[in-house]
């Protein structure tokens, strides 16, 4: 479906655009020279893109997952999908991050190498539960996404026989553990997220038209509240009108590019980080005006795309060389 991959292309976009504004001001510490960092009623971007990004993954999960697969058979094709590009991103950037600065890893347990075959480096650190480890590519997101996928046969089975109780069951656990900060509000807010990504899939105009006066409301009522609860609603207002304003665009040649950054938006997911950091390790970021900082995005993004595609080509050659050895 064109709107998600538009969706999709959005929360990149907004991705892509918080990490450059993140790194080129110092984590925030210095004025911005192109973007903002926050949206209308203090929703930081970052927030926003991984909201949106939740949603689509429910969604596109529930249109492409048979209701009779089993638990198992979709756990080894999410691990497909997720570990070996992973692990092929985490191994250079680890190797270049390594053999430039010796000593860099030297606080952290070789034990938590556990985390980082698992996919949850940057989650325990965000998480707090180690202070450091070989945390490299992936973000937080990726560990709160993969504990999405371990529910999602439960929900999706949920959905298709009690979506009511469904709903009020997500609601019972996902809210107060939120509010507890039990998960430091990595998980629990975004699971809710993922269930409107897998039930918009089933909801008519009228009902998505209602939705968005409701979370347009409701995210007027928690502003300065709570963040998270905030940006959830928000998104969903912004998922259900961008999807709408998607009738609109849904030609050729957007399809075409919107298709185009769904299929690279993981390799780009796991490069776009490092690869910034890298790039201004030797700026004078005070310094920095607003003209050379165009540039630098311009070839951020550049960069970025190269990385992501060359990323993709290695993980292909590999997946032929392995398919060539295998006995006929």
């Amino acid at each position: 479906m064109f709107y998600l991959d538009f969706v999709r292309a959005v929360a990149l976009a907004a991705i892509l655009v918080i990490h450059f504004n993140a790194t080129v001001t110092g984590y925030f510490t210095l004025p911005h020279k192109l973007f903002a960092s926050t949206l209308p009623f203090g929703i930081y971007l970052g927030d926003f893109g991984s909201s949106l990004f939740f949603m689509v993954s429910g969604a596109a999960l529930a249109l492409t997952v048979p209701p009779e697969q089993k638990p198992w058979t979709f756990y080894k094709k999410r691990a497909r999908a997720i570990y070996p590009l992973f692990w092929l991103a985490w191994a250079v950037c680890f190797s270049l991050r390594f053999l430039s600065k010796p000593g860099y890893y030297a606080a952290a347990k070789t034990p938590t190498l556990l985390l980082t075959v698992l996919g949850l480096d940057n989650f325990a650190v965000a998480a707090g539960w180690v202070g450091m480890d070989f945390a490299c590519v992936g973000e937080w997101f990726l560990g709160s996404i993969l504990f999405l996928y371990l529910l999602f046969p439960l929900l999706n089975r949920g959905l298709r026989r009690c979506p009511a109780g469904t709903w009020a069951a997500a609601f019972a656990v996902s809210l107060p553990v939120h509010l507890s900060g039990w998960d430091a509000q990595l998980v629990a807010i975004h699971l809710l997220e993922f269930l409107f990504g897998m039930q918009f899939l089933k909801l008519g105009g009228k009902a998505r038209a209602g939705l968005a006066v409701l979370a347009a409301a409701g995210t007027v009522l928690c502003s300065g509240r709570d963040g998270k609860i905030t940006c959830a609603l928000f998104s969903l207002l912004a998922f259900t009108l961008l999807a709408a304003v998607s009738r609109l665009l849904d030609r050729p040649w957007p399809q075409a590019v919107c298709a185009y950054l769904a299929k690279i938006s993981y390799a780009v997911f796991l490069v776009h980080h490092v690869l910034i950091q890298r790039m201004v390790e030797r700026f004078d970021l005070a310094a920095l005006g607003r003209r050379d900082t165009l540039f630098l995005f311009l070839i951020y993004l550049g960069g970025t795309w190269a990385a992501a595609v060359g990323l993709l080509w290695l993980h292909r050659r590999i997946q032929k060389g392995i398919a060539a050895l295998r006995p006929q």
